[in-house]
């Protein structure tokens, strides 16, 4: 394997699923930029239990430059392997094992990259940072973009997340809120059901209001995308066919363009909650609903001169949007910067069996990589 593909072995044999410890990944990252010269800050979340982000930083201590960011985190391994997912393995003209696409292809590329402009002159800083739990709705990164809003000094001029886009730049996504609600009555018989309510028809009358909002979103889309989608996702409760459901579940997800506000479409949600509330609360604990995820879009002036650079040096043709939500869009609010997501590999081979990276993915990140550092922070352009 050349440097990019052991180191991505490397960090593939980290089994740093979501909301299990990557202190040994970040370790190992940090001992390896602080001997190229960075200067390491490692973020642990509040209590995280040993999941930690790294903010890696070269060149001058000013504003300016740029930022490549990873999430070190991958989705649960699973059954269904033809090889060990802690295992990178080259076959075919790629390299399998979990995480090699989503994304740890990308930090290998960035590592790489890194390696090799030890020494140089910076005309402006490049910063690194790597974040835990972002697969579980971009957990970790909040408490670093916390920290890097106490620092002058991390004001990239540019921000490149490398989520797998197949090396294709992107500059939009839509953001996302997701809730759960919890419905409580009290059971009963089914003959009384004249008189007591039902938490399964409570949380069913809320499901009719997001599907109208939805509805609603879609129709002044007029058959273009609308800047709103609802999901109803997992709905359970009641406990037999002649009792009254004491309980229910719900869970719904809002996704919306980065110009539209999803709290203005959840008001009609939030009347009918409030009303199911005043119903179950007098037989039960009434109605409870907690906000589980929630990060912005992203929406990236596809004009701006570094977008445009990225392109050049991408090679892959302009900026589109992109299907999934990333980081993206909390780093352009902490930082107010450019950004855009562009990455090896693709997402259709992410969070499934036997996940791979192409080698001739691997290699245009590196070029990618290496001629974006050159301009944006060694040439100053």
């Amino acid at each position: 394997m050349d440097s990019t593909a052991a180191t991505l072995a490397r960090l593939v044999a980290f089994p740093t699923e979501s909301r299990t410890p990557n202190v040994e990944l970040i370790d190992w990252v940090a001992d390896r930029l602080a001997a190229f010269g960075g200067r390491i800050t490692q973020v642990p979340g509040v209590g995280t239990h040993g999941r930690v982000n790294l903010l890696a930083s070269f060149g001058p201590p000013v504003a300016g430059g740029l930022l490549l960011s990873g999430h070190s985190d991958v989705v649960p391994a699973g059954t269904g392997w033809a090889t060990d997912p802690w295992t990178a393995i080259e076959r075919d003209g790629s390299i399998r094992g979990r995480g090699t696409a989503d994304m740890k292809g990308f930090i290998a590329s960035v590592l790489t990259a890194t390696e090799r402009r030890a020494g140089e002159s910076w005309v402006a800083p490049l910063h690194i940072a790597l974040s835990f739990d972002e697969e579980v709705g971009c957990v970790g990164v909040r408490h670093l973009l916390d920290r890097l809003g106490e620092s002058a000094a991390v004001r990239p001029a540019l921000v490149v997340v490398g989520e797998p886009t197949m090396m294709r730049p992107r500059h939009r996504h839509l953001g996302k809120v997701g809730y759960e609600v919890e419905f409580h009555g009290t059971a009963g018989h089914s003959s009384l059901s004249y008189r007591l309510p039902s938490a399964i028809s409570a949380a069913a009358r809320v499901v009719a209001v997001l599907d109208e909002v939805g509805r609603r979103a879609a129709d002044a889309a007029d058959g273009s995308e609308p800047e709103l989608t609802v999901n109803n996702g997992t709905i359970e409760g009641g406990s037999s066919l002649n009792v009254i459901a004491e309980y229910c579940r719900l869970t719904f997800e809002l996704r919306h363009t980065a110009e539209f506000d999803p709290d203005l479409a959840l008001a009609p949600v939030r009347g009918a909650l409030d009303a199911e509330h005043a119903v179950l609360g007098v037989v039960g604990r009434g109605v409870e609903a907690t906000e589980i995820v929630r990060y912005p879009g992203l929406a990236t002036d596809a004009d701006h001169p570094l977008v445009k650079l990225v392109e050049r040096v991408a090679d892959t043709g302009s900026c589109i949007p992109l299907g999934f939500g990333t980081e993206g869009g909390l780093f352009a609010a902490a930082l107010n910067a450019p950004v855009v997501i562009c990455g090896p590999g693709d997402i259709a081979v992410a969070h499934r069996p036997d996940e791979y990276v192409g080698l001739e993915q691997l290699a245009r990140c590196d070029r990618f990589l290496a001629m974006l550092i050159d301009q944006v922070c060694l040439s100053g352009e």
